[in-house]
């Protein structure tokens, strides 16, 4: 179930930051409100990137806790099983979201250097 979220979340994330790094790309111009809407969309994305790791950790949790019950009944299978579904899952938060938080970092980057030369503009 933890992993079904994760990717999904993901999935909307990838598609709403390539969403914003198209924006960034097409302003036209100094438009300043465009680059400051961009810079408050990216800090909400940043925002919901730094759930997916917490998301992996809770996987984590449930995946040790079904190899726990696993070993406790003498299980092979439920251990095994979770175990499994522990790593996974904190690698799918892990590899989903140092992606999306560098592509994140980048976005910022973008519209930093686009404030900047607006003021720089409007200063001459």
């Amino acid at each position: 179930m933890v992993l079904v979220l994760i990717s999904l979340l993901a999935l909307v994330i990838y598609w709403q930051v390539f969403d914003l790094m198209q924006r960034l790309f097409l302003i036209k111009g100094q438009d300043m409100t465009e680059i400051l809407q961009c810079q408050l969309r990216g800090h909400q994305l940043s925002g919901w990137v730094k759930v997916l790791p917490l998301l992996g950790l809770l996987g984590t949790v449930g995946g040790l806790f079904d190899s726990f019950n696993g070993l406790a009944s003498g299980d092979q299978q439920t251990l095994t099983t979770g175990i499994a579904e522990a790593l996974l899952t904190t690698q799918l938060g892990l590899t989903t979201a140092l992606p999306a938080l560098i592509l994140l970092m980048l976005c910022q980057r973008r519209c930093e250097r686009r404030t900047l030369e607006e003021t720089c503009t409007d200063t001459q």
